[in-house]
């Protein structure tokens, strides 16, 4: 009997996963390809009226990058198509070097306050730079709106011998209490934070952060918001990169 039990259960696992990843690709073209067409749109249209050269280079590189942005985007939606979600790209790097190139990416982060950076010099492990991409692009895209122009920073701080926590910080008012158990759903009418996201872009980062192998968790409070999860690396005492900001606390 409890073979039964124990395949059925496996069997309803299965087809759980199954369905969040068929539903990770419209998850992405419906909300992280909207966000950038939205601001290579704006750039574009701020060309126009830019009163300086210096302001026009401006607008040329966020559309720029934001073109990019899409073209990345497109790419790795094929390759998750391909692979079933979970994709086929992953490969030792430094993922510090690597959340440093996309936090100064020009033409993927709305206005708002800066992000600062308190990475290890370097951080080695196995990660997929397309799953990570989408995470991180959703989870500090966030901070950066939700923070009120207050403050956002991006953390690697070691949590073991050989784990790591990545948080994304900001301040603002923080997320309702009895709105965060909803904030990963993928269901008509889930319950929106009182800023008014309906969340797709906290599943689809939740979703990448699962085929890591790791939970993405989050605590709030007012002037605070944390989301962060586990990763596993090379240990070294080698300084941060930069190290400004307010402290922040584990999530």
């Amino acid at each position: 009997m409890h073979s039964i039990e124990d395949a059925l259960l496996t069997a309803l696992e299965q087809e759980r996963k199954l369905s969040e990843e068929r539903a990770l690709l419209p998850g992405i073209l419906q909300h992280d390809l909207a966000n950038v067409l939205c601001q290579v749109s704006l750039s574009a249209s701020m060309i126009g009226t830019a009163r300086d050269e210096d302001e026009r280079a401006r607008c040329l590189r966020d559309l720029q990058g934001g073109v990019k942005r899409m073209t990345d985007l497109l790419t790795g939606m094929r390759l998750l198509f391909l692979t079933r979600g979970g994709a086929g790209d992953f490969a030792p790097g430094d993922l510090a070097a690597f959340i440093t190139t996309l936090v100064r990416e020009p033409g993927v982060w709305p206005a708002g306050a800066p992000i600062t950076l308190d990475l290890p010099e370097t951080m080695p492990t196995s990660f997929s730079p397309l799953l990570l991409r989408h995470a991180l692009v959703n989870l500090i895209g966030n901070a950066v709106a939700y923070s009120r122009g207050t403050w956002v920073r991006v953390r690697l701080a070691k949590a073991s011998e050989s784990g790591w926590q990545l948080a994304v910080a900001n301040g603002g008012p923080g997320i309702p209490i009895d709105h965060q158990p909803y904030l990963f759903d993928l269901a008509p009418g889930k319950i929106a934070t009182k800023l008014g996201s309906s969340g797709l872009g906290l599943y689809i980062a939740r979703t990448c952060v699962r085929f890591h192998g790791s939970t993405l968790r989050v605590r709030s409070r007012e002037k605070m918001t944390v989301f962060s999860f586990h990763v596993h690396g090379v240990q070294h005492d080698a300084p941060a990169r930069e190290n400004r900001g307010q402290a922040m606390f584990a999530a």
